[in-house]
């Protein structure tokens, strides 16, 4: 193989790992999937294994309307005029127009349509055990790896995404609420009811706080401050099943630093930050008493701003861990295969 063909065989290889799959809007465009999907088997040395492109495509045509029913496949399925069409793009959209799949839809049948594109197309035998949906797709199969692998991630990202934008409205997230169920053994809605439960007891600790900084009882406003702050690193442990034996605001605050691997984003400089506040809260505790004490009015003055400014601190982060943790939820249900191979091109 010479430079420029190892160079194209990159750039290819770098479009499908980088392939966007669901549109900004929730829609997956048919068409050129199975015409890259059917790219990849070439990529791999395998395209007398490759399905063809219009099968892969009436596949999942055929799944929606069966598993969703006629109408609404038709709300799901929808049909967009390329305006710019050029004779060349005719070995991808052969009809001058791309079709929409929802992600509604994608939702309920992608892992049929996944799995058939093997055991039926392909003609793979089916596994003996269940498993991965696509475990047809052979980890040596590079590209075709890298390719449905990546397709399955965006598909769970995509959902992660759109959960954590609605647990502000609905008072949870969906994925934690699975999370919860399998975890303590109970059914879907009570893990929900738990969840709304805990979305209310923060916006009201929230709420509580900030009444408290306004009329000036700032000690209070500190003290919930911590619980609500501890209450997210505990259940952020538990979450990925870090079991702490009574742990103090300090402990916690190491417990979530220990795991920053396990973290989607790692909140290194809040963590840091709020152990700087920890600190703060003690003084102005201890602040309190020692004020209370001899030359009172001056040490007094000095302990009110003092706690001021540390309970307003502390509101700021609160708000942090809150907005941190709502990001972290949804990943208690992890949704990626861990690869043996490296995605490297030979």
């Amino acid at each position: 193989m010479n430079k420029n063909e190892q160079h194209q065989r990159q750039i290819f290889f770098d479009e499908i790992s980088n392939y966007p799959f669901i549109r900004a809007d929730g829609r997956l465009v048919l068409e050129p999937f199975g015409v890259y999907l059917s790219h990849c088997f070439g990529f791999d040395g395998i395209l007398e294994l490759s399905p063809q492109p219009i099968e892969v495509y009436r596949l999942l045509i055929d799944i929606i309307y069966q598993e969703l029913g006629s109408e609404k496949a038709q709300q799901y399925i929808q049909f967009q005029k390329i305006a710019d069409w050029r004779p060349e793009d005719a070995y991808i959209y052969p009809e001058k127009k791309m079709t929409c799949i929802h992600i509604g839809a994608l939702v309920l049948v992608s892992h049929y349509w996944i799995y058939d594109i093997g055991h039926s197309l392909m003609d793979t035998p089916k596994p003996v055990k269940s498993g991965k949906y696509f475990s047809w797709v052979k980890e040596e199969w590079l590209a075709v790896y890298t390719f449905i692998n990546g397709y399955h991630n965006a598909l769970m990202s995509f959902q992660k995404q759109f959960d954590r934008s609605n647990i502000s409205a609905s008072g949870y997230s969906l994925f934690e609420a699975l999370h919860l169920a399998r975890a303590k053994g109970i059914d879907f809605d009570e893990a929900v009811s738990q969840l709304k439960a805990r979305h209310q007891a923060h916006q009201a600790a929230l709420a509580q706080i900030a009444k408290a900084l306004k009329d000036g009882y700032y000690l209070e406003a500190i003290a919930l401050e911590e619980c609500l702050i501890s209450n997210c690193l505990f259940n952020f442990l538990d979450g990925i099943g870090t079991r702490l034996s009574a742990p103090s605001f300090h402990k916690l605050l190491k417990g979530v630093a220990g795991k920053q691997g396990l973290a989607h984003v790692y909140p290194e400089e809040l963590l840091l930050n709020i152990d700087r506040w920890r600190s703060a809260r003690n003084t102005a505790i201890h602040g309190f008493i020692s004020s209370t004490m001899e030359e009172f009015d001056n040490s007094h003055t000095l302990f009110h701003e003092s706690a001021k400014a540390t309970a307003t601190t502390g509101e700021e982060y609160c708000k942090a861990i809150v907005s941190w943790y709502e990001l972290e939820c949804v990943n208690f249900v992890q949704h990626e295969f861990p690869s043996e191979f490296k995605n490297t091109v030979h």
